[in-house]
């Protein structure tokens, strides 16, 4: 067992590595301060947009690695550290650590930085944390929810329990929520023949919902008269009726009594600018115009009734409707693709695309197809991008210019010692970055929250 340990070490080996663990990290947090700053010109110039990503956020999960809450997070700091000044420099100077910057910039404004950045010197990260979650609330308090912030305080989320079931949790505003329950009311009496608002399901409000949450848990219910259901009933009643609800959303809703028939877009262009390779016009039924691209893009994956008119507009054959993509082939096309297609995209909601369009005589085969969420579809249709299929299942994107999207695969190792790059950089920026740069003023002496953010609300 003691052959396993490492050796001790010497109270002069703990200081060094102390002093080196500290001097590296904040290397590391002026570095951080670098790639916000970065982050927040190649924001505000969208050139993730230039790149094809659906945000900047997906830009960065994709390019360097990072996991997408972690992503949004990087770019909400470096968007407030434009209008902090202060708090910036103590960052770009390694004098506080990335995680009190992001602390605290969820309350920071220009008037109250240089308290907060006071605060941060003098305490750890996790004491920061509390500090500025007590002032948010705080502030909160005195200037009531704005509706931007109640809107941010959406969610849905998806957990697994213990049993192995599934727990799906969502936090919607009154009217929101109000209309969801509404539907699973309405679906629940379907399944029972009832119409809703019958005995067979009670019409709640958010509120009562709220005050009879505990009975979702299983608790004990007293019996109601036979021709009510009971809460507990209830409650399992509204989970089928969210199964029949996403079913039947699932299937298009082609079931449901009432449903609208699909969509149907008319569209008008000649068959010489369709197949053309040149810009050119289509109109709606309305004579509103739209680009050639984007009638090749509707041609890309519908149904389509195909109208030969003459010149007057007299039609003179309407072909019958034809899917263009078998549900075979989509769901092959699903099975193979996964989500769109485009380098870093991670939408898995998408649309069938023609490789070579089949406007101009494309094949609707699955060698000749791929999967492009909304976005991406629109970008290779009406914004200059282009697809070119490769060996095998390897397609390749090209930008507007000709450039090809880098797919991050033959990416260059770092070069060289990354810590010594560090201390040059910093050093020809002026930075004297140590041991003790970043090192917390707090003793030890137990924090009053309540006073710190008092103290901080009378500033």
């Amino acid at each position: 067992m003691d052959s396993k340990l490492a050796a001790r070490l010497s109270t002069a080996e703990v200081d060094r590595l102390a002093d080196e663990i500290a001097e590296v990290a904040a290397n590391l947090d002026a570095a951080s301060h670098r790639l916000l700053s970065l982050i927040r010109r190649f924001d505000e110039g969208s050139g993730w947009y230039e790149h094809g990503a659906l945000s900047c956020a997906h830009w960065l999960s994709w390019r360097i690695g990072l996991d997408l809450g972690a992503a949004r997070e990087h770019v909400r700091v470096a968007r407030a550290l434009g209008a902090l000044p202060v708090l910036d420099d103590a960052l770009r100077q390694g004098r506080v650590s990335y995680s009190k910057v992001r602390a605290i910039t969820r309350v920071a404004t220009a008037e109250n930085e240089s308290s907060l950045l006071e605060m941060a010197r003098a305490s750890t990260a996790s004491q920061l944390e509390r500090i500025c979650r007590g002032y948010r609330r705080a502030i909160a308090g005195l200037e009531g929810l704005r509706p931007e912030d109640e809107a941010q305080r959406r969610f849905v989320r998806i957990r697994g329990a213990e049993s192995g079931m599934v727990r799906i949790e969502a936090q919607l505003g009154a009217e929101e929520a109000a209309m969801v329950m509404k539907a699973l009311e309405v679906a629940a009496a379907r399944g029972r023949g009832a119409p809703s608002g019958s005995d067979g399901v009670s019409a709640e409000t958010p509120s009562d919902m709220a005050r009879s949450g505990a009975v979702a848990t299983g608790g004990d219910v007293p019996a109601e008269t036979s021709r009510r259901l009971t809460d507990a009933e209830r409650w399992l009643s509204r989970a089928d009726a969210l199964v029949v609800v996403a079913e039947s959303y699932l299937a298009g809703g082609a079931a449901a009594p009432g449903s609208a028939p699909p969509v149907e877009l008319v569209v008008h262009v000649d068959e010489s600018t369709l197949r053309s390779a040149d810009d050119g016009v289509a109109t709606l039924e309305d004579g509103t115009a739209i680009p050639r691209q984007t009638a090749e893009r509707f041609a890309c994956d519908a149904s389509v009734v195909r109208v030969v008119e003459e010149g007057d507009g007299t039609p003179l054959d309407v072909g019958r409707r034809t899917r263009r993509i078998a549900p075979a082939l989509r769901r092959a096309l699903r099975l193979r693709d996964r989500g769109c297609r485009f380098p870093g995209c991670t939408n898995r909601l998408t649309d069938a695309h023609h490789i070579v369009a089949w406007a101009r005589g494309g094949v609707t085969r699955l060698g000749n197809l791929c999967s492009l969420c909304r976005r991406h579809h629109r970008f290779v249709h009406e914004h200059g991008y282009r697809i070119e299929a490769g060996s095998g299942e390897q397609i390749a994107f090209f930008r507007r210019d000709g450039e090809r999207v880098p797919n991050g695969a033959g990416a260059l190792p770092f070069a060289g010692d990354a810590m010594n790059r560090l201390r040059a950089m910093h050093a020809a920026a002026g930075l004297a970055i140590d041991a003790s740069t970043a090192l917390p003023r707090w003793d030890g002496e137990r924090v009053d929250y309540d006073h710190v953010v008092q103290c901080l609300m009378s500033r």
